[in-house]
């Protein structure tokens, strides 16, 4: 039998001030009226049962997702009990399902995928390979523009629907990134995969042994003073990139966004005719190349260019727009909140490489 699990864990800062440590951005609607974690966990309803997806987080989230996934159970949330980044969610994860069952999906909460024809062929056959070929199996977006801010796969490309890992590669500058996607050699890490958990515990015994000690123990003996004494590192850069001769990966073709910034929207709200990205009661004149994010408040633009403006309650965020994404360098100034974008759990799954 095969399960799910869906990494809900993160604090989602870069999405200030609508996203916080104490309501990160899984837990809201972005895109539509549901929350990221709820359309996350409805396209895998498509290919599990619910009682086969289950949900990473911590302790604090525990009532937002129960609040907003009423067919989960307190059995179906995994909780961590301290913040040991993606490596240590997936050895936790393991240590709970790895007798239960023989393959598992691991996907982020807080992804913007579309639900489609792609998006069930990429899950079909990440799975079937990893059951019959006893293979980590990555999802790979096939690039359609030079992206910068995520990590690469280099693959052998082949006329399969899977396909061997070469290596991963860091996020690039356009130049690089530019030669990548023209190669057509690469495609983009969305922190996507299936693993068969026999394969999965042998890696982290080879790799990470502190992991692997925990994952022998059993979920029922894992404490804080066991978690915390695991050093934090990501899946990516502690298994999957010292493994990659092994892995296999799906190159996938559905609309994929992480969502990771404020930028991002711009791939995934609709443009105006002076290319404005809107979302909410906004009106302009004259106003170019800017970011709105107000779903409660009403905003009237005029002669200004290159903005990004977000309300949220009693909260309003005005930047330049092109200096959103080095939003952990000057956020924790700003807010006199240093402890901002610190000790991350399990947002951006793939990071290291992503």
């Amino acid at each position: 039998m095969n399960g799910a699990v869906i990494l809900a864990g993160g604090s989602g800062e870069r999405l200030f001030p609508y996203s916080s440590a104490s309501l990160p951005k899984q837990f809201l609607p972005l895109i539509g009226n549901r929350s990221m974690l709820q359309e996350t966990y409805a396209r895998l309803r498509r290919h599990f049962t619910c009682d086969q997806i289950f949900i990473v987080t911590q302790a604090a989230f525990q009532d937002h997702v129960l609040s907003q996934l009423p067919n989960v159970t307190g059995e179906q949330i995994v909780l961590e009990p301290a913040r040991r980044d993606t490596a240590g969610a997936m050895a936790l994860c393991l240590s709970k399902l790895k007798d239960t069952f023989d393959v598992l999906l691991f996907c982020p909460a807080d992804h913007h995928i579309e639900d489609g024809v792609e998006w069930s062929s990429a899950v079909n056959t990440a799975l079937d390979h990893a059951v019959t070929h006893r293979a980590i199996t990555l999802f790979g977006i096939v690039p359609n523009y030079p992206e910068t801010g995520y990590g690469y796969i280099e693959y052998d490309r082949a006329d399969s629907p899977v396909c061997n890992v070469v290596r991963f590669h860091e996020k690039p500058s356009r130049q690089v990134a530019l030669r990548m996607v023209r190669s057509g050699r690469y495609l983009w890490n969305c922190g996507i995969f299936t693993i068969p958990c026999d394969v999965g515990v042998e890696a982290f015994r080879e790799h990470l042994p502190q992991h692997y000690d925990l994952i022998e123990r059993g979920f029922a003996q894992v404490n804080e003073t066991v978690f915390e004494a695991l050093p934090k590192v990501s899946i990516d850069y502690g298994l999957m990139e010292k493994i990659h001769e092994y892995l296999a990966v799906v190159p996938a073709f559905f609309p994929w966004n992480d969502l990771g910034s404020w930028s991002a929207l711009e791939r995934v709200l609709n443009q105006d005719e002076n290319g404005n990205h809107t979302f909410g009661q906004v009106k302009s004149l004259d106003a170019q190349n800017s970011i709105v994010f107000a779903p409660k408040h009403e905003v009237y633009l005029y002669d200004v260019a290159n903005l990004l403006i977000v309300c949220h309650d009693n909260q309003v965020l005005v930047a330049n727009k092109e200096k959103s994404s080095d939003m952990k360098q000057w956020l924790p100034k700003l807010t006199d909140k240093p402890e901002v974008f610190q000790d991350r759990t399990t947002e951006g799954v793939g990071q290291r490489t992503h």
